[in-house]
Parts: structure tokens; C-alpha cells; sequence
């Protein structure tokens, strides 16, 4: 069995993590650059997650109606049963949930992630080594050109243009290859085009 990498839109999505501790807001962390609607449902919760503006915090019990509407859960307490039980309820839900250092309760797992600008990057190793996967993770961060951000936004804003002044489709794709293949390569997104005007 494979985990199949979706990349999908979580911005303005509601999500919950259930648990308000230090790997609750490590998964808090990991998911804020995407903007979910996140709620937190705790007894306790950390201080940095509670004065966090981006999150909806509930000092409380987890409730098993919490999960309505939610796009995903995360089940991250430090009781297994508690977060087996969360995790068979967004099951009969059809909720995607993730229930931390328990693979057989989860629907999907937290890949090793690099994030930088437009470029998203996730590693996993379905849990066989989370260690490998972050080590992956490291190297492919020392290998992107430090001006990554701003090639992709330069190239973004140019397949735009690409599509409206290049109109056969091969033509386009390939002009969109070298340009990114230049701007890569010079580490610089400021080339001449030859086919846009400035």
C-alpha cells in the first residue's frame, strides 16, 4: 500500500486538532502557512496556541460533535484511546484524520515538508522512518537556489502573459521550459524573453 501525494487547497478550510500540547502545536505550525480555519479543543492548552490569533481555541473536552464540518482532523493527545476514538468517529464521518504515532488510525499522514514561497515539497516514508524523510527534507532545502521564491513569481506572472501573447499550445510550453530552465539556471528570474515585451 502507497500514500498518494494530494496537494490540495486547505486555505479557509475548516480543521481541528484535537489536543493542546507541544505536538498539537507542532502540527499547528506545520499547517498555519497554508491558512486553514483551525480550531484547537483542549483541556489544556499551550500558551503560544492559545494567544494565537489565526486559531479558534476551546478550553475543554473533546466533544465527539466537534468534528462536523471539518474538512480534516487531527488527533494528537497523548491519550491513544482518546485519539483512536476521534479517529474512528471522522472515519464513519468520511473526515480525513491524522492521530499522531498511531499509522493505523490515520487516513493521512504528515509528510516532511519544505515550504518556500509558491514551491511545496513533501517527503513521507509511510511512517518507516520519519527520521529519513527529514534528512531528505534537509537536503533538498540546502539544494534550492536561495532566490527560489522569487523565480516562481516571476514565472507564475509570465505563464499568464505566456497564455494570452504565445497561442499556439506547444510554442507556449515550450517557451515556458527554457524560461524556467534560464531563470533556474541563473539563479536570476530577469532574462530576455524574445518573445514579451517588457
Amino acid at each position: 500500500m502507497g500514500y498518494f501525494p494530494f496537494f490540495i487547497e486547505i486555505k479557509g478550510k475548516k480543521g481541528l486538532i484535537v489536543g493542546g500540547g507541544k505536538i498539537a502545536a507542532h502540527k499547528v505550525n506545520k499547517l498555519l502557512p497554508f491558512e486553514p480555519s483551525l480550531t484547537v479543543v483542549a483541556p489544556v492548552i499551550l500558551k503560544e496556541l492559545a494567544e494565537n490569533p489565526a486559531l479558534r481555541c476551546e478550553t475543554r473536552a473533546f466533544e465527539d460533535r466537534d468534528v462536523e464540518g471539518k474538512l480534516f482532523v487531527i488527533a494528537a493527545t497523548n491519550d491513544r484511546r482518546l485519539n483512536a476514538h476521534v479517529a474512528e468517529i471522522c472515519r464513519a464521518e468520511n473526515i480525513l484524520v491524522n492521530a499522531v504515532d498511531d499509522k493505523e488510525q490515520c487516513e493521512f499522514l504528515f509528510p516532511a515538508l519544505v515550504k518556500r514561497g509558491k514551491l511545496t515539497v513533501g517527503i513521507t516514508t509511510e511512517g518507516a522512518s520519519p527520521q529519513v524523510a527529514a534528512m531528505l527534507r534537509g537536503q533538498i532545502e540546502r539544494g534550492l537556489p536561495d532566490e527560489i521564491e522569487g523565480i516562481l513569481e516571476y514565472l507564475s506572472q509570465l505563464r499568464e502573459r505566456a497564455r494570452r501573447e504565445i497561442p499556439d499550445a506547444e510554442e507556449r510550453a515550450q517557451f515556458l521550459k527554457e524560461a524556467a530552465l534560464l531563470c533556474v539556471e541563473n539563479m536570476c528570474p530577469v532574462f530576455d524573453t524574445g518573445y514579451l515585451s517588457p
